[in-house]
Formats: C-alpha cells, structure tokens, sequence
C-alpha cells in the first residue's frame, strides 16, 4: 500500500506529481473532445499561456530554493560542493 502521507511530505515527488497530473489532464480533454463528448478544446494559445504559468512558477520555484538537488540533504549545498573550484 501506498504512504501518500510520506510522499506529499517529499517537495520533489510533489512538483513531478502535479507536472503528470496536468499532462493527464490534458491528454484527457483531448481524447474527450476527438469523441465528441467535449466541445472545449486546447488551442495553441491557451497551451503556450499555460506552459509560460508553469515555467514561471518552477523559475520562482528554482530561485527560492525550493526545487532542490536531490543528491544533498536539505536545501544547502554539501561541504563537498562548498569547496569546488570548478564542476566536477
């Protein structure tokens, strides 16, 4: 059985989560319209507005920190990447 309660606490299973859920939602509605059963339908400038919402939410996302790197615990850097002079 699935621990929802320990993956809503996860920020990054949370962020892929609501990423899949919009792309479900969407493949939805146009299966729904191709049938006949909806007469909304996606056009591309209702598409491209919401892709730029989304991009600009993880953009302020990334810049407050809250979309982390997974390999380090918290949202601080590890000591290790602290000392690089260059990537490795």
């Amino acid at each position: 059985m699935i621990n929802w309660k320990v993956r809503f606490k996860n920020r990054n299973w949370v962020i892929a989560f609501l990423s899949q859920l919009m792309i479900v939602a969407e493949l939805v509605l146009s299966g729904l319209h191709s049938m006949g059963l909806v007469h909304f339908q996606l056009t591309d400038s209702i598409q491209n507005s919401i892709l730029t919402l989304v991009n600009a939410v993880f953009v302020l996302l990334s810049m407050l920190g809250i979309i982390q790197d997974p390999t380090t615990k918290g949202y601080k850097d590890s000591d290790q990447a602290l000392k690089y002079k260059e990537p490795k």
